[in-house]
């Protein structure tokens, strides 16, 4: 099974019609279509990605599957999760997912960093309810990759937060899937 697939399934057992959920990195909209299932007719999802096209080819995805209503769309970058969250919403987020690494089919230069993602997380996790969860999936094996693992794995030792460790496999490279819970 996928890394992507092990997070769905731990998403799917805390998201609820009329919860609120963040893709703070949409790709090509999988995770957001996704999420605005789950959260259904009352509740929402905002997306974050920093191309354009990612924009574009998710909300032709969603709208293709009808959903594109429940998704508010922010051409940003993940590290902007505060500015674009209402502050009403903010502490009452259910779960936030993260995809990190490059654009499926895109242009592999554009890369997630460090310095944003870490930011990001926190700002994830300030937002998050009470029995919310961060899906995280760091990839080891693309350039940028393991360091920002390894970024990620100290700010979660740092910062004690509960975790579950998912790897996708032995291979010292596969991607990790991190379940952070808010405790």
């Amino acid at each position: 099974m996928r890394v992507t697939e092990k997070a769905h399934l731990e998403l799917d057992k805390i998201l609820q019609h009329g919860d609120l959920a963040i893709d703070a990195t949409l790709g090509n909209g999988y995770d957001s279509q996704f999420l605005a299932q789950k959260v259904g007719t009352s509740g929402h999802v905002y997306a974050f990605d920093i191309q354009k096209e990612s924009i574009e080819q998710s909300i032709q995805l969603l709208e293709k599957n009808q959903l594109v209503n429940r998704v508010t769309f922010n051409q940003s970058c993940h590290s902007n999760i505060i500015k674009n969250i209402p502050i009403n919403h903010q502490g009452k987020v259910k779960s936030v997912t993260f995809n990190l690494g490059y654009l499926p089919g895109g242009d592999k230069k554009i890369i997630t960093k460090p310095e944003s993602t870490l930011s990001a997380i926190k700002q994830a996790h300030f937002c998050l309810s009470d029995d919310g969860i961060i899906s995280l999936i760091a990839y080891r094996g693309h350039e940028g990759g393991r360091s920002e693992y390894e970024e990620i794995e100290k700010l979660i030792k740092q910062e004690d937060w509960q975790v579950q460790k998912i790897p996708g496999s032995e291979a010292p490279d596969s991607p990790v899937l991190f379940i952070v819970g808010k405790a």
